[in-house]
């Protein structure tokens, strides 16, 4: 199965070929996201290294030297499937949020772009939930759990959130909880 960075790869070069800037762009932003996210990753595991080193070596300053010496500082460690989808999503998430605050400046033709890069992207992630096909399965959740009210939503949406996860967006999973426990 193709990854979402070769996926990205032979889209960026189709893009290129197509003289699709937005979409090129859009790719662009995407792959520098993701290859941001393998950078991080990367630098938490040999800050990792480098503090077990230190606990080994406590004692022996030329051993630690050398254990530090030998760690790979290797930025290209491929990142799971889960975590380019969540980078994915992050981007896909910050984008919606640009969208709320053009419209709020009256910046409809900056909202327009925003949506067709969240277009782009979408496409990258599996299809997600709608409202209406999450409804009667958070509605049985509620019957289930005894919840009502506003005030249940603390409750409802960790439990929505875990078993929900990159199935459907959280302001999907959101807005149907406070309308189900609105109405209850």
């Amino acid at each position: 199965m193709e990854t979402i960075q070769e996926r990205l790869t032979a889209d960026l070069k189709e893009a290129m070929r197509a003289g699709d800037k937005r979409r090129l762009e859009t790719i662009r932003g995407a792959r520098a996201a993701l290859q941001n996210a393998q950078l991080e990753v990367a630098k938490q595991q040999y800050d990792a290294a480098v503090r077990a080193a230190e606990q080994q070596y406590a004692d022996d300053p030329a051993g630690r030297e050398a254990a530090i010496a030998a760690i790979s500082a290797d930025g290209h460690t491929p990142l799971d499937p889960e975590a380019q989808q969540a980078v994915i999503a992050r981007e896909i998430k910050r984008r919606y949020e640009s969208v709320e605050m053009y419209r709020k400046g009256g910046r409809e033709e900056l909202a327009a772009q925003e949506e067709a890069e969240i277009a782009v992207l979408s496409a990258y992630l599996p299809e997600m939930l709608g409202a209406d096909e999450v409804r009667p399965q958070i509605a049985a959740l509620i019957a289930e759990l005894g919840l009502s009210g506003a005030a249940s939503m603390g409750k409802l949406m960790p439990v929505l959130l875990e078993r929900y996860k990159g199935r459907a967006e959280n302001r999907v999973l959101s807005q149907v909880a406070r309308e189900l426990l609105a109405g209850a």
